[in-house]
């Protein structure tokens, strides 16, 4: 997990949180990462900001599962495009709950830098 943090990805900034390799263990430093992430996006005009959030080999209990669910929905306002890194098995059914409270659309990555070439052509 490298948390939250931002790049710069051929000249365009994008905004990252990375909990990938969390546990349902790791609940307080995945919220830490999370409420770091709500406050960077917020400083964005709204639909501009580029985000990536990459869930590789994360565990999601239904406490995870609901913070990353209101993530989604606070980021909304401030989204031009979002992708996701790792999604797979359980994720896939939390995604969809995720799309129809935020009515947002995800790109799908299997690697960070798929997600990065994708993005900057948003």
């Amino acid at each position: 997990m490298k948390g939250m943090y931002k790049t710069q990805y051929e000249g365009k900034e994008i905004l990252c949180l990375d909990i990938s390799g969390s546990t349902s263990k790791d609940k307080e430093k995945i919220e830490e990462h999370v409420n770091l992430a709500k406050e960077a996006v917020k400083q964005y005009p709204p639909k501009s900001a580029l985000m990536i959030t990459n869930v590789t080999n994360t565990g999601f209990d239904s406490a995870v599962s609901s913070m990353i669910k209101e993530y989604a929905q606070h980021n909304t306002p401030y989204v031009k495009a979002s992708a996701l890194v790792g999604i797979s098995g359980l994720q896939k059914v939390i995604l969809t709950a995720v799309k129809k409270i935020t009515g947002r659309d995800y790109y799908l990555a299997d690697a960070m830098e798929e997600a990065l070439e994708w993005l900057v052509k948003q």
